[in-house]
């Protein structure tokens, strides 16, 4: 049974839910593609669950087509409760994202908050950890929320990277997630992550995120997936490691994206593989019981 981290829903009812693909991975031609031909709703989302042995998982925010409009995605989690838990993306650097992000976490049972964006122009990072961002942090501390972030481009970012473990260490109750194993670049020996992670690695509330985007770059570089999740558990604990799919964004089956995670824990004892593959995420993003 496994636990989806990290799974993107949205619909081609525009109408309802306006769409917003400027600046995003993928061109504006090949998501409107998409959302007129191959939305991924929710109900499609569990049925691939239902074929592939997913107990439940966490919607997160698809910025490259709805930005900061979370609408569809909690509409989707409102309706799929016991199933679909919903992690927003809010702009933390916006004087009026606390007071938004009480609200989502009273009224719509959001489980986790989403920042994500590369350097500004003096090299600083203001949607992670300027003034107004620390507030929003400051009300995930008070509410116990998960924060999941993603830097921008792929690749360890060191100053990223330092503000990150500066984060966690000032806010020791916000479980900080890193997407995509926050792009760990390889070892010498092509079997682990770079050293540059490794100021974050003996955080205990910094956890890690493996989701079909890594395994195509392990692909690509022909480094095998179960000796680097090994390696990678070595190093923090699979108690701190969970996997996403990254479906509705990463062009492959949701079969495929399930056989990969699952051949990526073969190294990984019983107990490790159903904390990879299950127990992390669901402590973190069950909605039942919040």
């Amino acid at each position: 049974m496994l636990f989806d981290a990290h799974a993107h829903v949205y619909t081609g009812d525009v109408a309802r839910y306006p769409v917003n693909t400027r600046n995003s991975f993928h061109s504006e031609e090949e998501l409107h593609r998409r959302i007129a031909t191959n939305p991924i709703t929710p109900e499609r989302l569990l049925a691939e669950w239902d074929a592939q042995g997913v107990e439940a998982g966490a919607g997160v925010q698809y910025s490259s087509i709805y930005k900061t409009d979370n609408s569809f995605l909690l509409d989707s989690s409102d309706r799929f409760p016991d199933r679909l838990s919903a992690v927003v993306i809010l702009d933390a650097a916006d004087p009026a994202t606390p007071g938004k992000l009480r609200q989502f976490i009273l009224e719509r049972n959001i489980v986790g908050l989403r920042l994500t964006g590369g350097a500004g122009p003096e090299g600083d990072y203001p949607w992670l950890c300027s003034d107004a961002a620390i507030r929003t942090w400051e009300v995930a501390s008070e509410q116990w929320l998960p924060v999941a972030l993603m830097y921008t481009p792929q690749g360890p970012a060191l100053a990223a990277i330092d503000r990150i473990a500066a984060l966690a260490r000032r806010f020791p109750d916000v479980i900080l997630g890193l997407d995509h194993l926050g792009w760990p670049g390889m070892d010498e020996a092509g079997e682990g992550p770079s050293p540059a992670l490794r100021p974050l690695f003996d955080i205990p509330n910094v956890f890690f995120k493996a989701t079909s985007i890594n395994y195509r770059l392990f692909g690509q570089q022909g480094v095998d997936a179960a000796r680097f999740v090994r390696r990678f558990a070595d190093l923090v604990g699979a108690e701190r490691m969970m996997w996403g799919s990254d479906f509705g964004n990463t062009l492959q089956t949701y079969a495929e994206m399930t056989q990969a995670a699952r051949e990526s824990a073969a190294l990984l004892s019983p107990a490790e593989r159903r904390q990879f593959l299950h127990g992390t995420a669901h402590r973190l993003y069950a909605r039942t019981g919040r």
